[in-house]
């Protein structure tokens, strides 16, 4: 199949699923002028994620991303539904953000297939499973791709776009041109491999820092520490290939040639993750992982955790003060 449709044909956006990530997604595509069909299989969840939305467009036009006047436009195109068929049919580019099991996903895209016009590009949210196998059995696989959002989406510059085995240059070019009209930092990810790019450098990271927990050099709060204040500071400006030119790739040769040697290389989970896990102790959801969070407290982290977001998108990647009108 031979996908003709251009950017400017693409006016309707459909996004399955209006949890955690899919009410971000929605919302993005709204300011940046599409029209977006968010569907879920309840009231309770769309009321809930336009709750969220409505909440998140406040504090965009408290740090002047958007306009009120902006805000409330955004807002109006946006159309929940729980009618999946009917948000299949009307939408130009659909994305769908459900859990991460394949034979869910698998089956979704089946439907999407089904239901949705010849000329609609079919996206993935997954943040890891194969393209090539979700689209297994559609007939559009040309017209399969993965766009996976950071959370929390509406915020995070940065789209993974990736290729499946059968996705056309075309339909990777045209979802790159999307992204970006709305705003975003679209990578290609030119081949599919477990974790895409980011998860891969991110786990690589986490795989020092709990070893480097584990072994007792740092406490948990000082390795969070040395990395924001130091190497993560300098990232969103440097990123780190960057930051080698910058500091001279001999000396970085000199100091890869003895670290290497001694930074983690184990291919299974360590021990203090499974036992944290085992314990229940998940992180914010149950109230503690390596810290510990009271309700109030994981609230106020969030809170504090998307202004300063906000702040660094704005100083680093916007540049139109009317955007959203």
């Amino acid at each position: 199949m031979d996908l003709k449709m251009e950017l400017s044909q693409i006016k309707n956006i459909a996004v399955i699923g209006s949890g955690i990530m899919g009410h971000g997604i929605g919302q993005a595509f709204a300011l940046g002028g599409y029209e977006v069909k968010l569907n879920d299989i309840s009231d309770a969840l769309l009321d809930k994620a336009v709750q969220q939305i409505r909440s998140n467009l406040n504090t965009f036009v408290e740090f002047g991303i958007t306009t009120p006047e902006g805000a409330k436009e955004a807002l109006s195109r946006i159309k929940t539904n729980k009618n999946f068929k009917e948000a299949a049919r009307e939408s130009d580019f659909v994305v769908e953000a459900l859990p991460e099991m394949m034979d869910l996903k698998k089956r979704i895209f089946k439907e999407l297939d089904e239901y949705c016009p010849s000329h609609t590009i079919i996206a993935s949210n997954t943040s890891g499973l194969s393209l090539t196998e979700m689209a297994s059995g559609i007939k559009r696989r040309d017209q399969a791709i993965i766009a996976h959002w950071y959370n929390p989406p509406h915020i995070i510059p940065v789209v993974e776009i990736v290729k499946g085995r059968y996705t056309s240059d075309k339909t990777v070019d045209l979802v790159y041109q999307l992204l970006v009209s709305i705003g975003k930092k679209p990578v290609k990810i030119l081949k599919e491999v477990p974790g895409f790019l980011v998860n891969r450098l991110q786990f690589a990271l986490y795989r020092e820092a709990l070893f480097c927990l584990k072994e007792g050099i740092a406490s948990a709060e000082d390795i969070d520490m040395a990395v924001k204040g130091s190497y993560g500071f300098r990232l969103p400006t440097l990123g780190p290939l960057e930051t080698s030119d910058f500091g001279g790739l001999d000396t970085y040769l000199n100091i890869a040639e003895y670290l290497f040697k001694e930074i983690d290389r184990s291919t299974e989970p360590p021990e203090i993750l499974r036992g944290k896990v085992r314990q229940g102790k998940l992180g914010v959801k149950t109230g503690e992982g390596f810290f510990r969070y009271t309700p109030e407290e994981a609230e106020k982290k969030i809170k504090e955790r998307d202004r300063q977001f906000l702040q660094r998108l704005k100083c680093l990647y916007f540049r139109n003060s009317e955007k959203g009108d």
